[in-house]
């Protein structure tokens, strides 16, 4: 079945006459003006590259599974059945593992209610293989739902709030966790090679020790182990907290994910370029990167079964009861067109490269989380509405090493604002993003800043109550909890344009850059812009998806 919604005439004239007003009507941006003529220079700017985040890099759109060629696994074929009270995870199972042996293909989820999870259920379903895309028939009224009736269990003591998904995306027989880890030393890469030249922020290529290490590997991952002095570079000259722990006593380490074009001799040229200066004195390595690519969930409406008022860290079932989908070490994946109720969390994109999470809607009760995109690089939210009765506690978040991440147009006008929850962050852009609060920011204390250098909050929009003298960097206790050691959001010289809606002010001294506050800027969404500088025309996926978006929405909400 096609989803695909042509644009009108209307349409076009319509966003035509909407660019036209918003160029005449909003100034131009002094830094995009500075970004421009820096990049024909070859110089370094103000702002970070972020337009290759997302599907295929952001050069193309995702492909309509219809024009794929894809075989069908219709799970009714393995005995599932629609609107009935039985159990459908061993129907759901069985097309999988048959997509899977077949090398790929469509596990095809027909209109109807389909129940799982019922009584315990530790694991949810895996998908171990490239080529595979869970299709729903829309996640409309009357289209294909998913109800997980009962909570995932699951045996992690510690952490309340890591619990398994419903789905997961994974390489068959990677532990994720141990190479999603901010603990690099423990990471188990059986390959390392040392890298023996600098290369700077937004070239193409490495050296290394040994290259032929890599013929074989579509994609490596770049390591930083920790040490104190790329604090400096990745921070600025600025103090930090006594309280930050990890940082203060371990210093800095980093992780970037990059595609190989090419290797000749102990060079390493990659498709897209490096979002931080690669000093050897750093100890920085190569390591091959496992993946699966071309996995997809589309189509689908996902519902949980979180009933109660939610509760931060109360316990497993408010934390993580009901989670959706789990791309882990996934190439160029995506979750589109879904709609998720009364779960705990939607979606998490960790260790992965180019994957894009966009038109989705998440309604329903409040839970704890909305996006995660954690240890990857170049990963993409977009087209993001949050119904939720109370918006979910935490935002779309970029953490626990991410690099080169996007947010783009956001809409969760009821919701704490968008979350960074520490881990060394760093290159991300949260772009047109619209918010009740100013953050939903999470993390211990010990393991903060939220974000190092290379934040860029592009023509936020803030819904709720204005907030006087907002510091990124404070270095006291907020007045009102003296006592505490969270003292805030920390953000190493955040790039802040076009802040608008509410009159939040700011202490100017914990802003790196900052440019019409009170009022938005042209171009409205830096991505787009960006994409359109480095292609040389703007693609037509970008407007397909803007069109697609609205008419969506209103099939869904009607």
């Amino acid at each position: 079945m096609k989803f695909i919604y042509p644009i009108n005439l209307i349409t076009i004239l319509l966003i035509s006459f909407s660019v036209i007003n918003q160029a005449v009507a909003q100034k131009e941006a002094k830094v995009w003006k500075a970004y421009k003529k820096d990049v024909k220079k070859g110089k370094k700017s103000v702002l970070i590259d972020y337009s290759h985040a997302g599907y295929a890099f952001g050069n193309e759109g995702i492909p309509e599974v219809s024009k794929l060629s894809y075989k069908y696994f219709d799970i009714t074929h393995y005995g599932a059945k629609a609107n009935d009270t039985i159990a459908d995870d061993d129907a759901i199972h069985a097309a999988i593992r048959a997509a899977e042996n077949a090398k790929g293909g469509v596990v095809f989820i027909p209109k109807g209610r389909y129940i799982v999870s019922k009584g315990v259920n530790f694991k949810g379903f895996e998908i171990n293989h490239s080529n595979i895309v869970i299709k729903g028939e829309g996640a409309w009224a009357g289209g294909t739902e998913i109800f997980m009736q009962d909570y995932m269990r699951h045996d992690k003591t510690i952490f309340k709030w890591i619990g398994p998904h419903m789905f997961t995306f994974r390489p068959k027989g990677l532990d994720y966790d141990a190479f999603c880890s901010t603990t690099t030393s423990s990471r188990p890469y059986k390959i390392k090679s040392k890298v023996v030249k600098f290369a700077a922020e937004g070239s193409y290529e490495i050296e290394v020790d040994d290259a032929s290490k890599f013929k074989n590997q579509p994609y490596i991952i770049l390591v930083m182990p920790y040490n104190t002095e790329s604090i400096t570079d990745f921070l600025g000259n600025v103090p930090t907290r006594p309280q930050w722990e990890r940082l203060n006593n371990k210093g800095i380490t980093a992780n970037e994910i990059h595609k190989i074009k090419r290797i000749k001799g102990n060079t390493i040229v990659f498709e897209h370029p490096l979002l931080t200066d690669v000093k050897p004195d750093y100890n920085w390595y190569v390591a091959p990167h496992q993946v699966i690519s071309e996995c997809g969930f589309e189509d689908i409406h996902v519902i949980g079964n979180f009933q109660e008022p939610f509760v931060h860290h109360k316990n497993k079932i408010h934390d993580s009861g009901w989670k959706g989908v789990n791309m882990a070490h996934i190439a160029n994946g995506w979750v589109r067109r879904c709609v998720f109720t009364n779960v705990n969390s939607a979606v998490r994109i960790t260790g992965s490269i180019s994957c894009s999470v966009i038109m989705n809607i998440i309604d329903g009760n409040q839970g704890h989380g909305s996006v995660e995109m954690t240890f990857g690089t170049r990963n993409f939210t977009g087209l993001w509405l949050d119904k939720t009765n109370l918006g979910q506690w935490h935002g779309i978040d970029a953490s626990h090493m991410a690099a080169g991440n996007v947010a783009w147009r956001i809409s969760a006008p009821q919701g704490r604002g968008f979350d960074l929850h520490s881990g060394y962050t760093r290159a991300t852009l949260y772009d047109c993003y619209e918010a009740y609060n100013m953050s939903g920011n999470g993390g211990n204390y010990k393991v903060e800043p939220h974000h190092l250098k290379g934040f860029t909050l592009w023509n936020f929009k803030q819904t709720g109550p204005a907030v006087k003298n907002y510091n990124y960097w404070s270095l006291k206790p907020k007045s009102e909890a003296p006592k505490s050691l969270y003292w805030g959001f920390a953000i190493a010289q955040p790039v802040v344009v076009g802040f608008h809606g509410s009159k939040t002010t700011f202490v100017a001294s914990s802003i790196g850059y900052k440019e019409s506050l009170g009022k938005k800027v042209y171009p409205e969404s830096l991505f787009e812009a960006q994409l359109t500088y480095r292609l040389g025309e703007r693609p037509t996926w970008l407007d397909d998806a803007l069109n697609n978006w609205e008419i969506w929405k209103q099939q869904v909400l009607q």
